[in-house]
């Protein structure tokens, strides 16, 4: 199965709830697997964003690390994320 775009948005809408129930619909709706976006931190500060879904992960190509994606207000940058999806490798995520 060749790897296809499922969507894609700038960083900073990961923030906004709409965005992540989109993330899980529109996964849902392209591949027939569940979705999750998953929030993880450390000491007090948000680490990365892991977005899964069902089946075979062979890599952590689905993690946004975003310690190296803030501006100096603690911001998040704005840089297009793109959420790719393959039988295969499960989800790639660019940025």
């Amino acid at each position: 199965m060749k790897e296809q775009l499922l969507m894609k948005f700038k960083l900073p809408m990961i923030e906004d709830l709409h965005i992540v129930q989109a993330i899980c619909s529109i996964g849902y709706r392209e591949t027939g697997n569940k979705f999750s976006v998953n929030f993880n931190g450390s000491k007090g500060y948000l680490s990365n964003i892991e977005i899964s879904c069902e089946g075979y992960q062979p890599e952590r190509t689905n993690v946004i690390w975003v310690e190296n994606l803030k501006t100096k207000k603690g911001k998040l940058q704005s840089k297009m994320v793109h959420i790719y999806h393959s039988g295969k490798n499960g989800i790639r995520i660019d940025i």
